[in-house]
């Protein structure tokens, strides 16, 4: 999530929070607004701390890059063995869906 994203959602969830807070205590006009606008501000400036304090003792050379093909050929085994596992579930549901057949005409042949 980028620094800016999370500091909007941050003062997003103040201002409602303002407003829930503001409607609990039925303030009048003035203090709904004042209560609101200052909540959101402490969401705010929370946000930006929190990002500002990320920033800073993040080390950003110690970003992995992945190899894309190491990780498509891995995907590909995978593929591979979910393909094998599905061939193996309906071959079994044949073979049920056959031995339940064949149990039925039996049984109409008992009847």
């Amino acid at each position: 999530m980028r620094g800016e994203n999370f500091i909007f959602f941050l003062a997003s969830c103040g201002f409602f929070i303002g407003i829930i807070f503001s409607i609990l205590h039925s303030l009048d006009f003035q203090e709904f607004l004042y209560a609101t606008i200052l909540i959101t501000a402490i969401f705010y400036l929370l946000g930006l701390a929190t990002v500002t304090f990320f920033i800073k003792y993040l080390d950003i050379k110690k970003v992995i890059y992945f190899n894309k093909h190491e990780i498509d050929e891995i995907l590909d085994i995978q593929i591979k063995e979910l393909e094998k596992k599905e061939d193996f579930i309906l071959e079994s549901y044949e073979f049920i869906k056959q031995v339940e057949e064949e149990e039925l005409k039996l049984l109409k042949n008992k009847s």
